[in-house]
């Protein structure tokens, strides 16, 4: 009886959100949300006189029991752009009658616009679910079709108290006006001083104008801050200076574009007391200009405005940082004509189509680690700071894509030779270190902020190197902003499991501890999902292994081929994608997990129990539909090597050792590309292949009976293959 309330009371709110009028009684929760309609094959092209029809998005924002009048559309195949109009809701026989009126834009590329009409009839399903169908017209042709609506949590998430930007009112970007006495004051601290000599250090290296990431921007945003908590004209000056050449430069592409925009509109916030009017005028013009290019984009190979490409996050994080720095600006401070709120309200749809499509659930990024990271500490970081303390709105939030980001890399990153790197994936094989951490720290919730923490200080703050993790200017800047004066520190063990699943993007990681070098990290990558017009290497089904202050699985040079990933080389392996089909883990970091392809499942395993008597046992088995054709099985690895018949041994660091043995009733062919540092394994029939790492004994590994899947022990460790995954047992 108490479900079946809770039911109805779920469903009644929702009606009343989509009302639009105030719930009748107090006795109902008051709910908000994103509300994404569907309506298909709603739009239509006629290209060389063949018709062809596509869906729209339609995306309605209702807060505490009011939908908004405004709504906003995307149908990406059909076009690039954002679509905008209004819509009115009425209720008629349990039915929501939805009337909307859409402007059609074009993109840079494609020249399809006109007006939209529709009328959406939807009924409840259940609490998040309405379906029913639609009729409209689109450049005079009469549509109909099925419509769905799904009910989202309303993102970002409003704050609770927010008080209203004013006009003039700066700084509002990174902090509030009348938090500046606070951050002077914690400039001041043990810490903060710290910082601050670092923030000079940055300042006194030379100002670059061009390259990928121009830094002048940045630069001018860490004078600007110097000037304002130290209370000196002369450090606004010489950031006029920088902000003056940096604002007359031509910038090869939108891509360099927009780091300069970045900073600019941070210097621009930072220094608006010291400014003339006059030279305020000049950049908040500039800015509304460079905000409307970025958004709308330019049509050549220097640009691309697809989702879940770092193109668009660098872009659009900029834009809606210099929307959010000139926002409510004094009448004459740019062109009347540049809507500076759509254009905020049009980065922020891309930002957020960004974190649902680019990053999955466990912060794994689709591009890889360097070309996910990057825009991150460019643009990204900047605008969800921004967007707080300017629109009252939160990006973090515990459930968010972006709360997962610096955890995914707290869960990967091994010091090695007084760094702390991580075993990558994508292009550059890189990603940047202390720096995400620097201007992240901000960006993840509190409850997660005492593992983070714990990370920076061990590798980067008091008792790591002492860089603070401080690569360019707003990484001082936003450190100092941000470190928390009072924060517990604790082991990330206590605060994260130590096996980290994006179910999204189908990544595993699997790590034994958080100690020292010596520390253990092996993953895998599913590739869940294909997605073109971004970067995208070959390496469904990839691994890593790292331990014991040795690397043994990695990653092969950065180039676009299946040999350079840890893989079965197949045809069209760019694109092949995977499914998990089992997955098991436990507390110490050890798990199971199968991944299957088309015509290819592939099993993988790792074991920190010590059960087998080595500190680290991992398996891979690979299954495949034609059982009767060569396969080649690849590990790219580091160190020497030597093969005996079906094993391998790779010699690392003194007396650190991994084997690998090949299980298998079929003939193999085991070699070692010393070109190329990599073991290549051939033959017909299943993989099966066991892996131990250890230090000084090797331990025995005994198959105790010989059935189509054999079982192996090692030590006290049973290993075999059924259920289309592998089975550790005890003897």
């Amino acid at each position: 009886m108490i479900k079946f309330r809770l039911v109805i009371i779920v469903i009644l709110t929702v009606y009343w959100i989509l009302l639009g009028f105030h719930t009748p009684t107090s006795s109902y929760n008051s709910l908000s949300g994103n509300v994404s309609i569907v309506l298909e094959k709603a739009l239509w092209t006629n290209s060389n006189k063949k018709l062809a029809y596509q869906d729209i998005t339609l995306d309605l924002i209702c807060e505490n029991n009011h939908c908004h009048s405004e709504i906003w559309g995307f149908a990406p195949e059909f076009n690039q752009a954002e679509h905008h109009g209004t819509v009115t809701i009425n209720q008629s026989h349990n039915q929501w009658i939805l009337q909307v009126n859409l402007t059609i834009n074009p993109d840079p590329w494609l020249s399809w616009s006109g007006k939209a009409n529709y009328q959406i009839e939807l009924t409840p399903k259940n609490s998040d679910l309405l379906v029913g169908k639609y009729q409209g017209n689109f450049n005079n042709k009469l549509l109909d079709g099925n419509a769905s609506a799904i009910i989202k949590p309303l993102y970002p998430q409003p704050l609770s108290y927010h008080k209203t930007i004013q006009t003039q009112e700066h700084p509002r970007l990174l902090f509030r006006e009348e938090m500046t006495p606070e951050i002077q004051k914690k400039a001041k601290t043990r810490i903060g001083h710290k910082i601050v000599n670092k923030l000079k250090e940055k300042l006194n290296r030379p100002v670059v104008y061009d390259g990928y990431v121009p830094n002048a921007g940045y630069h001018a945003a860490g004078q600007c801050f110097l000037a304002l908590i130290e209370e000196n004209p002369n450090q606004a000056d010489d950031a006029w200076t920088v902000v003056k050449t940096a604002i007359n430069t031509s910038y090869r592409r939108l891509f360099e574009l927009s780091p300069v925009v970045a900073g600019v509109a941070i210097a621009y916030d930072l220094c608006y007391s010291y400014w003339e009017d006059n030279n305020r005028i000049l950049v908040s013009n500039w800015l509304a200009e460079q905000t409307q290019l970025l958004i709308d984009g330019t049509p050549d190979k220097g640009w691309n405005p697809t989702a879940w490409s770092n193109w668009n996050a660098r872009a659009r994080g900029a834009a809606g940082l210099a929307a959010l720095a000139i926002l409510n600006e004094p009448e004459g401070s740019f062109s009347p004509e540049i809507d500076v709120e759509h254009l905020s309200t049009i980065a922020e749809r891309n930002i957020i189509r960004y974190l649902e499509t680019a990053i999955g659930d466990g912060g794994f990024g689709t591009e890889g680690d360097h070309y996910t990271t990057e825009p991150f500490i460019l643009t990204l970081f900047p605008f969800f700071t921004g967007y707080y303390h300017v629109k009252g709105k939160n990006f973090v939030t515990e459930a968010s894509h972006l709360a997962q980001l610096l955890p995914n890399y707290l869960m990967r990153i091994v010091p090695r030779n007084n760094d702390y790197l991580i075993p990558s994936y994508g292009r550059h094989r890189y990603y940047p270190g202390g720096s995400l951490f620097a201007m992240g720290i901000g960006s993840v919730p509190l409850n997660f902020l005492p593992g983070i923490m714990w990370v920076f200080d061990n590798y980067w703050g008091d008792n790591g190197d002492k860089s603070f993790g401080i690569k360019n200017s707003l990484d001082a800047v936003f450190l100092l902003i941000n470190y928390p004066e009072k924060s517990l520190i604790n082991n990330p063990s206590i605060i994260f499991d130590k096996v980290l699943v994006d179910e999204k993007k189908g990544f595993y990681v699997f790590r034994n501890q958080w100690k020292d070098t010596k520390d253990f990290v092996a993953s895998i990558y599913g590739k869940r999902e294909y997605l073109d017009k971004s970067w995208s290497f070959p390496d469904a089904g990839s691994f890593r292994i790292w331990g014991l202050g040795d690397n043994w699985a990695i990653a092969g040079k950065s180039e676009n081929k299946a040999e350079n990933e840890n893989v079965i080389i197949q045809e069209n392996t760019n694109q092949l994608t995977m499914e998990p089909i089992h997955f098991e883990s436990q507390k110490d970091g050890s798990g199971i997990v199968s991944l299957k392809s088309e015509n290819w499942l592939r099993s993988f395993a790792v074991d920190y129990s010590n059960v087998s008597g080595v500190p680290g046992l991992f398996v891979v088995f690979d299954q495949f539909d034609d059982p009767k054709t060569n396969h080649t099985w690849v590990m790219n690895t580091q160190g020497k090597v030597t093969i005996d018949k079906n094993t391998f041994i790779i010699q690392g660091n003194k007396n650190l050792t991994m084997k690998g043995t090949f299980i298998t009733s079929q003939m193999i062919n085991l070699n070692y590309d010393d070109n190329h540092q990599r073991i290549v394994a051939t033959g017909k029939g299943d993989f099966f292949v066991v892996m131990t790492v250890q230090n000084h004994t090797i331990p025995d590994l005994k198959i105790i009976n010989h059935h189509s899947y054999p079982q192996v022990m090692i030590g006290n460790r049973v290993i075999s293959f059924k259920n289309k995954h592998i089975y550790f047992t005890i003897n």
